[in-house]
């Protein structure tokens, strides 16, 4: 029997060791992220039978228990997940506001204002040179200050990109730890409480940049851990590398991709979340949204002032020439459309309606005979291949294929995002500001058509007559003397008369009249008061903002975003925490029920140690007997 009561007596103690050992683990680890608290598992030893009557033989350790639940965990990943994509986009969209609210943005629109004031003050003195000379002045400081902020706007987007590799070299650093953690637990027998803590918080971790699912491998072989819409990135023992993949057609658009093999696989953006989708949502929305807003606002200034000049003559009496970049030069044709490195696709896109012109992003793409175009709203249509050779005309543009691409071939249309960058003052001779109107006060046209005259020549004054029947037209002095013979209408291209140089589009009425008046008049200022109206038409949005109500709107787009996604982050950081309380509720370490434990288990540990000397000493008085 002393033999029994020494084995109970061991067992008890071992037991009451384990006890207080898990206790002093999970008091040392109170503070560690992601421990969760453990508990011995004990139980009765099977009794034994003595002369027909059952004897308990003492405890034993059953296992040790982690207090865990998978709900809670899962629902902590989740919230975690949604809480780095909210605060992260509330972030990307609060540099957009501080960029708006800095001096290089606010410039902009006072920049713009002195141009105006600067042309009402020429408007009084249209000869005088001086301030035909603050006019230029003052282009120069509208140009310089939108290429500054492009590239102020454009060097964010390049962070964002950094951002993204930075965001992808620590996905793999966690892959790979969560891969040695697998082969631990493949190496180690038992309940592996401890690796399961590092797993999980590895896990969380992950979970800040994507969404993450976590499921059992078959025979107790680890987990699989899928990213987005189930990319495995660590399969048991092994675990894939993420990578950034040029975009395609546009390669600074870097995209993430998988190592497979000697291989690598583009990852679908849709349902990544977490800091990944915000990071992209900013990179390919917000600050392109902002890009090319700045562009339309350049567009029209450039778009309205040189078409005004061209309708002008200057203080030598020819015709006004360009103030600022042509919006279809060639440089600006080629910033609009972006296609694969190695594509052979010619198109162009003119800019020819700017009350039309939307900002945003066009996809298209060419299926052998058809193109599909997608609008910035998310609206497709369908265009045949013949109606882009001739020429598409879709939101303000037109669309020229002059060599189509190849079949399947995906190119984007980006109609003012590179605009500020590129608009530049074109003129340097003060004297060709186009002070003077060539529009004599007898026109008297109710059509469409648009009258321009390229160049003067000798003919200084004239008209031009549409037919009563509206197919035919001629050009007559002012005393109606016929000049040239009645032509088909409208012309096939400029018309010369004498060595003037005019175009004449269709779209006229029957009897409209056209007048012109290219004789130099010292002190005309026609054309500098239609210029003053740009300031306050209505030319934007299908005639419903002015060029300055573009940027108006776009602070307050910004804002008003911004103020959304700084609510959603409130509310996410809410899920978060309260998913956070749980877990603690469920696994985390209370030191005053730790304290109370390890008494407990001190004076079993006492009581335990007793009876192993109760054992010991009559064990001794059995010998003594002998």
């Amino acid at each position: 029997m002393s033999s029994d009561l020494l084995n109970v007596g061991t067992q008890s103690v071992l037991t009451a060791q384990r006890q207080l050992n898990t206790t002093g683990h999970n008091i040392s680890n109170a503070n560690t992220e992601g421990y969760n608290r453990q508990s011995v598992m004990q139980a009765v030893n099977a009794p034994k039978q003595y002369g027909g009557q059952t004897y308990g033989m003492g405890v034993h350790v059953e296992n040790v228990r982690r207090s865990w639940d998978q709900f809670a965990v899962n629902e902590l990943n989740l919230t975690t997940t949604e809480f780095a994509n909210k605060l992260d986009t509330e972030e990307s969209l609060d540099n957009i506001t501080n960029m708006l609210s800095s001096v290089a943005s606010k410039k902009i629109p006072e920049n713009i204002n002195e141009w105006f004031d600067a042309l009402k003050t020429l408007a009084d003195s249209p000869n005088d040179m001086g301030a035909r000379k603050v006019l230029l002045e003052k282009s120069q400081l509208i140009t310089q200050n939108l290429n500054h902020f492009h590239s102020v706007v454009r060097t964010e987007k390049e962070n964002i990109n950094k951002k993204m590799q930075n965001a992808v070299e620590h996905m793999n650093s966690l892959a790979t730890e969560i891969r040695d953690v697998h082969r631990l637990m493949m190496r180690t027998p038992g309940p592996h409480n401890d690796f399961r803590d590092e797993h999980e918080r590895l896990i969380n971790e992950l979970a800040q940049y994507t969404k993450v699912t976590v499921t059992p491998r078959k025979n107790n072989e680890g987990f699989n851990v899928h990213i987005g819409n189930g990319h495995t990135l660590v399969s048991g023992t092994e675990a894939s590398q993420l990578t950034l993949l040029p975009g395609k057609p546009d390669p600074q658009q870097l995209r993430i991709g998988m190592v497979e093999g000697k291989g690598v696989k583009a990852i679908k953006h849709d349902g990544l979340n977490g800091k990944l989708s915000a990071f992209l949502k900013a990179r390919d929305e917000s600050i392109p949204n902002v890009m090319s807003e700045l562009g339309r606002i350049a567009t029209a200034m450039s778009f309205g002032v040189n078409k005004l000049q061209s309708q002008g003559l200057d203080l030598r009496g020819d015709i006004g020439k360009n103030v600022f970049t042509d919006v279809n030069s060639a440089e600006m044709l080629k910033s609009r459309v972006i296609t694969s490195t190695d594509s052979k696709a010619d198109i162009g896109v003119y800019i020819e309606d700017i009350s039309q012109l939307s900002s945003g992003e066009y996809s298209v793409k060419y299926d052998g005979s058809s193109y599909r175009v997608t609008k910035p709203s998310g609206e497709s249509i369908t265009v045949s291949s013949s109606v882009f050779a001739n020429g598409f005309i879709l939101d303000g543009m037109r669309i020229n294929v002059n060599n189509a691409p190849e079949d399947g071939e995906r190119f984007l249309i980006r109609p003012t995002e590179s605009s500020a960058s590129l608009i530049r003052v074109e003129m340097n001779d003060p004297a060709k500001i186009a002070a003077q109107s060539y529009e004599s006060s007898y026109t008297d046209a109710l059509g469409t058509a648009q009258f321009n005259i390229l160049q003067a020549g000798n003919l200084r004054e004239f008209q031009i007559v549409v037919s009563p029947t509206g197919d035919q037209f001629a050009v007559l002095d002012m005393q109606g003397q016929v000049v040239m013979q009645p032509q088909a209408y409208p012309p096939s291209g400029p018309v010369t008369v004498d060595g003037t140089v005019f175009e004449l589009t269709g779209g006229a009425n029957a009897n409209d009249k056209f007048a012109a008046n290219l004789v130099p008049s010292e002190g005309d200022n026609g054309n500098l008061l239609k210029m003053q109206n740009i300031q306050t038409d209505k030319v934007m949005n299908d005639g419903n903002t002015t060029v300055l109500g573009i940027y108006k709107d776009l602070n307050t787009d910004v804002g008003l975003k911004t103020s959304t996604a700084t609510r959603l982050a409130d509310i996410a950081k809410l899920e978060n925490e309260a998913a956070k309380e749980r877990i603690a509720s469920i696994s985390g370490v209370n030191l005053d029920e730790e304290a109370a434990n390890m008494m407990k288990f001190q004076q079993a540990y006492m009581a335990s140690s007793r009876i192993m000397q109760t054992a010991n000493d009559t064990f001794n008085t059995i010998l003594a007997l002998r």
